[in-house]
């Protein structure tokens, strides 16, 4: 059954642009920031910590955007009786987040391959595309409750909330990337997308106080990432339908 309502959420992803997006946005944002290095005096790790910053800015507000075009999808097709009439619905909510976390792994990695590879060819550097993988994947983890928050949000007050959600996640992030979220950053879950890969960078580069940052935050993420889930389960588990807000 779990399998079975995997492929029904992928069938109705391939009839929307979502899927187009996870390809599209990653090679547009890696082709604009290398042409965009080409010609920057910044150095190395400048470079490529900006990069994940602009990512980690922009993946809660895609974000907002996904959970919200799959509420609406759902009401569209017959007012959500096709989740209403599930004996069981914690696991389709389950799936749904499920295939949006598969399918931003799918960018970020691809995101981190042609920005690392570009900038390899074009730069050289003194960091293997590992580095730019891990990156990615840590990017990724760090989602995973804003991907939980913004698809309850979707559901439970509709697109409206959901989106102007992400957009207010996005604006903090970007916030939190100056010098006010410098000391409580660990602490504010939406800029982690931002904020965890970058100090990554700057610990592989050598910054002993980012690997001093990078230990405080794990068991934040870890406790605030279990909480957000069972959260999650168990809304799922008594929901009984919404109305999208236009």
């Amino acid at each position: 059954m779990f399998f079975k309502m995997m492929a029904g959420e992928w069938l109705k992803l391939r009839k929307t642009p979502v899927m187009l997006a996870h390809i599209l946005i990653p090679v547009i944002v890696s082709i604009v920031f290398l042409a965009y290095y080409a010609i920057s005096p910044w150095s190395e790790p400048s470079k490529i910590s900006a990069f994940y910053q602009a990512l980690g800015v922009g993946f809660p507000v895609l974000i907002g955007i996904f959970a919200a075009n799959t509420a609406e999808q759902e009401q569209n097709a017959g007012e959500y009786q096709n989740l209403l009439s599930l004996p069981n619905k914690r696991k389709i909510f389950i799936v749904k987040v499920l295939i949006y976390l598969i399918l931003g792994l799918f960018s970020v990695i691809m995101a981190a391959l042609l920005f690392g590879i570009g900038f390899q060819k074009m730069f050289g550097g003194a960091v293997g595309l590992n580095i730019y993988l891990m990156a990615a994947f840590l990017m990724w983890v760090s989602s995973i409750p804003i991907y939980i928050w913004l698809m309850y949000l979707a559901f439970r007050f509709g697109k409206g909330v959901s989106i102007g959600a992400g957009i207010i996640f996005g604006l903090i992030s970007a916030l939190m990337l100056t010098g006010m979220g410098l000391y409580i950053w660990h602490y504010v879950p939406v800029d982690w997308t931002g904020r965890i890969p970058d100090t990554f960078i700057r610990a592989v580069f050598g910054e002993i106080s980012a690997v001093h940052k990078m230990r405080k935050v794990l068991p934040i993420y870890c406790i605030f990432t279990v909480f957000s889930m069972l959260y999650y389960v168990i809304w799922a588990s008594c929901w009984e339908g919404s109305k999208l807000s236009e």
